[in-house]
C-alpha cells in the first residue's frame, strides 16, 4: 500500500490508551478526515516531550503517516486547551462518547468539528451548559442524517405552539397529548434560540428519546456517570 502524509491537520485527542511498552493509542477527531487511529510512537518514555499534549480537550494540529488503518504521528502542535473541570469536565467525556459512538470512522463532519470546538469553550466558561449539550445533541443527530424536521409533523401539518409532541421511531414526530415536549419548545429548538424555562427539560427528554433509537438499547458510560456528577452537586 502506498504511504501518504497529512500535515497539520486540526484535531482533538477523544480517547487514549496505552499501547505496548513506551507508546500510545490515540483516538483522534480530525476536521477534515474525521474520527482515526493515530499511534503515537514513544511517547510514554520520561524523555517524550508530547505526553502531556496528547490529552483531551486540546486543539492540536498533528501530522502523520497514513499507510495503513492505524496512522503514525510524526508531529503535534499544541493551539489551545479548554481546561475543563469538575462538572465541565464529565460534560466534555460525554460529548467525546457521542462523537465514538454515532460517526462512522475516516468520514469527516467539518461543521460538526467546528460546534464540537464551540460546546467545549461554553464548558469552560460554565454558562448554560445543559442547553450547550442539548445543542451538540442535535448537532450530531443532524450531521448523521437522525434529525428530524422540528417545525412540522410527520403528517406535514405545522407544529403548533400550544400542542404536545413525541418522537417515534421510523415515525418521526407525531402529536400526543401526553408528549415530552411543547410545540413551542420545538421551535425554539428549530431555531437554536436561548432554552428557557421547561423547554430545556423538554428539549432534554425529546433529544434523549432520539439519542436513545439509534444507540439501540447500548448505554452511554458517561451519561450515567454525569447524572451522578449533577446529583451530588
Amino acid at each position: 500500500m502506498s504511504e501518504s502524509a497529512v500535515y497539520l491537520q486540526p484535531a482533538f485527542i477523544l480517547q487514549h490508551r496505552p499501547y505496548r511498552e513506551t507508546s500510545r493509542l490515540l483516538e483522534v477527531y480530525t476536521r477534515d478526515f474525521g474520527i482515526v487511529s493515530v499511534l503515537a510512537k514513544g511517547v510514554r518514555q520520561q524523555k517524550s516531550k508530547l505526553a502531556g499534549m496528547l490529552l483531551p480537550f486540546s486543539l492540536l494540529h498533528i501530522s502523520y503517516l497514513d499507510k495503513s488503518e492505524l496512522k503514525i504521528l510524526t508531529q503535534t502542535e499544541f493551539v489551545c486547551n479548554y481546561a475543563l473541570q469538575r462538572l465541565a469536565l464529565y460534560c466534555g467525556f460525554y460529548l467525546n462518547e457521542l462523537l465514538q459512538r454515532f460517526l462512522f470512522r475516516n468520514d469527516p463532519h467539518p461543521e460538526l468539528f467546528a460546534g464540537y470546538q464551540a460546546c467545549l469553550g461554553e464548558l469552560r466558561e460554565g454558562l448554560n451548559i445543559e442547553q450547550a449539550l442539548r445543542y451538540f445533541e442535535l448537532e450530531v443527530l443532524e450531521a448523521c442524517g437522525y434529525a428530524v424536521d422540528l417545525v412540522v409533523d410527520h403528517r406535514d401539518q405545522e407544529v403548533d405552539r400550544l400542542s404536545r409532541y413525541s418522537f417515534k421511531a421510523n415515525v418521526g414526530l407525531v402529536e400526543d397529548g401526553e408528549g415530552c415536549i411543547s410545540g413551542a419548545s420545538l421551535r425554539m429548538l428549530s431555531v437554536k434560540t436561548q432554552l428557557q424555562g421547561a423547554a430545556l427539560l423538554e428539549a432534554k427528554q425529546f433529544l434523549r428519546a432520539m439519542l436513545d433509537v439509534h444507540l439501540q438499547g447500548k448505554p452511554l458510560q458517561s451519561r450515567e456517570v454525569l447524572a451522578k456528577m449533577i446529583k451530588y452537586l
